[in-house]
C-alpha cells in the first residue's frame, strides 16, 4: 500500500487552510482588479517571445501568489535553472520544507508501477489503466508516426501490454517494468519455438504461463477467463503475426521502456515508492528536476509521466467547500503537452487544479501535437486555458491570434478636407466628419512594443491580459493593459 511519507515531513503535517469560495481574490493585477481563485483554476496560458520578461514578470507574480496561498502542486522543469528559481520562490515564501525535488541526489522514488496498482481508488490495478498510462507516455515519443496504420499500432501495442501486464498479475500477483520488458522480448517469435526445450528454459513469459497456470484454481472465474485469453495470445496470436508486424509492435514498447530502464529513471522510477502525488493535497511542492535540456527525451517522458499520474489523482479527489486548490506548472510547456490536457483541463476548475502553462507562441504547441488536427488541438488546449496573459512578441500568428481574441469594435475615426475654388468669393471649404469602422482594440503591432524589463525598461515588465466574460474595472474593456516589476 502506498505511505504518505509523513516521515519526509519531520512529522510536520502542513495547516489546514481555511474554507475560501472560489471568488476569493488572491493577486491584485491592478488597483481596481483581482484574480481569483476561480480564476486560476480556469487555467492560464502565458505567451511571451525570448527576453520577453514572462518568467520574471507574470510568472514570477503568479508562482509567488500560488506559493503564498499555501498551496501546493507539481512543477515540471525544462531549463537547468528552474530548480534554483523555485528555491528562491519556496525560501521568500517561508515554505523551503515543503519543496521536495526529485532528481537523482536526492531520496525520494516513485516506483509508477507500484503506485498504479496499490493507489486509492477503485480503478486501482487494472491493466487497461495502466496500458493507457503506458500509451499517454508513448504519444510524446511517437509524434511523428502518422497515416492510415496508426490507430492498429496503437490497438496492437495496447493488446501486447495488456496482456504482458495481466500475465505477470496472474502469475505473481506484483509487477515491474524489467519484468514487462523481460515477458516481451522472451515471448515465443514463431509458433515452433513454443516447444523448443531451451525456449522453454530461458523465456520468462513461459515460466510466467507455467506459474499462472498452477494458481488458476485460486483465481476467480473472470481472472481465470483472463488468463486463457492471455495464454491465447502469447501461445497462438503473438507468434503467428508477421516478422515485421511483430517487431514493430516490440520496438514501439522496447523504445520507450528503455530510458526506464537505465540510471537515472531506473532509480527514480522503477525501484522504491516514497513520494506520490497525493501529497499536493498535503500543501507538498513537487519539483521534478530533471530539465529537458538536460535530460533530454528521457527528462521528458519522466515528466509527461509524473503529471498524467498527477492530474489523475486530482481528478478523483473529493472536493468540498474547503478543499484547497493544488497548481501545475509548466514553464517551457510545449515540452510536457499532450492530448490529455485537453480533457484534464474541462474539468480541472472542478477538481480545484490551476494550471499555469507558459511557452512562447502558439507554434510551440501545434508542433508538439503534431499532424493535420494540430491547429485544431491547440485551438482546443488554448480554449480551455481561459485566462490568457501576452507578453512582447515577434511572432506574427500569435499576435494575430491574440488581437482577434481580444476582438474587434466599432470605431470612429475623424476625417477632415480642404478645398479651394479660384476666383470665387468664400472659395475656401473645410469639410469634416467621422467615419464608421470595425476594427482591431488591439492591433498585433502592440505586442511588438510591450516593455521586456532589464535596466533600460525600469526593471518593468509589460502584458495584456484576457478572460472570457470578464470586463476589466481599470480598463472598462476585456482586457487589461498590466505591469510587473522584475526583482
Amino acid at each position: 500500500m502506498i505511505r504518505f511519507l509523513r516521515s519526509l515531513m519531520g512529522g510536520r503535517q502542513t495547516e489546514a487552510l481555511p474554507s475560501r469560495y472560489l471568488d476569493t481574490p488572491l493577486l491584485m493585477v491592478s488597483p481596481e482588479d483581482s484574480l481569483s481563485i476561480g480564476d486560476l483554476c480556469e487555467g492560464t496560458a502565458v505567451f511571451g517571445g525570448t527576453g520577453s520578461g514572462k518568467t520574471s514578470g507574470s510568472g514570477k507574480a503568479l508562482s509567488e501568489c500560488l506559493l503564498s496561498s499555501g498551496f501546493g502542486g507539481l512543477v515540471l522543469t525544462a531549463k537547468p535553472d528552474e530548480r534554483q528559481l523555485w528555491e528562491g520562490y519556496a525560501r521568500a515564501s517561508g515554505r523551503e520544507d515543503q519543496l521536495l525535488v526529485i532528481s537523482p541526489e536526492n531520496p525520494y522514488r516513485f516506483n509508477f508501477l507500484d503506485y498504479a496498482l496499490n493507489r486509492p481508488g477503485v480503478g486501482a490495478g487494472l491493466s487497461g489503466n495502466i496500458v493507457s498510462l503506458f500509451m499517454q507516455v508513448m504519444e510524446v515519443a511517437e509524434k511523428d508516426r502518422g497515416g492510415k496504420d496508426e490507430s492498429y499500432w496503437q490497438r496492437t501495442t495496447r493488446q501486447l501490454l495488456r496482456n504482458s501486464i495481466d500475465l505477470l498479475a496472474l502469475a505473481r500477483g506484483r509487477i515491474t517494468l524489467q519484468e514487462i520488458y523481460d515477458i516481451i522480448i522472451s515471448a515465443p517469435m514463431s509458433p515452433e519455438a513454443i516447444h523448443d526445450a531451451n525456449w522453454q528454459s530461458n523465456s520468462l513469459c513461459f515460466h510466467c504461463l507455467a506459474e499462472a497456470k498452477e494458481r488458476d484454481h485460486e483465481l476467480p472465474p473472470e481472472r481465470s477467463r483472463d488468463l486463457s485469453l492471455t495464454a491465447s495470445y502469447f501461445l497462438e496470436e503473438f507468434p503467428a503475426l508477421a516478422e515485421k508486424t511483430r517487431s514493430v509492435i516490440v520496438s514501439s514498447f522496447t523504445s520507450m521502456a528503455d530510458g526506464f530502464l537505465r540510471y537515472p529513471l531506473r532509480e527514480l522510477f522503477c525501484t522504491d515508492t516514497t513520494i506520490v502525488p497525493e501529497l499536493a493535497e498535503e500543501g507538498m511542492i513537487i519539483l521534478l528536476d530533471l530539465p529537458v535540456k538536460e535530460y533530454e527525451e528521457i527528462g521528458r517522458f519522466a515528466q509527461v509521466l509524473f503529471k498524467l499520474l498527477f492530474q489523475q489523482s486530482m481528478e478523483r479527489r473529493t472536493v468540498k467547500e474547503d478543499t484547497p486548490p493544488v497548481f501545475l506548472w509548466a514553464d517551457e510547456a510545449h515540452y510536457f503537452v499532450t492530448e490529455s490536457d485537453i480533457l484534464f483541463q474541462t474539468t480541472a476548475r472542478s477538481s480545484r487544479v490551476c494550471t499555469v502553462y507558459l511557452t512562447q507562441n502558439r507554434g510551440n504547441l501545434e508542433s508538439t501535437f503534431g499532424g493535420q488536427n494540430a491547429k485544431a488541438q491547440a485551438d482546443a488546449l488554448l480554449g480551455s486555458l481561459l485566462l490568457k496573459v501576452w507578453h512582447a512578441n515577434d511572432h506574427v500568428d500569435t499576435n494575430t491570434w491574440a488581437s482577434e481574441t481580444i476582438g474587434r469594435t466599432v470605431q470612429f475615426r475623424a476625417s477632415s478636407g480642404a478645398s479651394t475654388s479660384q476666383g470665387q468669393p468664400g472659395g475656401n471649404s473645410v469639410n469634416t466628419g467621422l467615419a464608421e469602422q470595425i476594427e482591431f482594440q488591439v492591433t498585433p503591432h502592440r505586442f511588438t512594443t510591450l516593455r521586456t524589463g532589464g535596466p533600460r525598461n525600469d526593471l518593468v515588465v509589460d502584458a495584456l491580459m484576457f478572460k472570457q466574460g470578464r470586463i476589466w474595472v481599470t480598463s472598462d474593456a476585456n482586457y487589461l493593459p498590466v505591469s510587473f516589476r522584475q526583482g
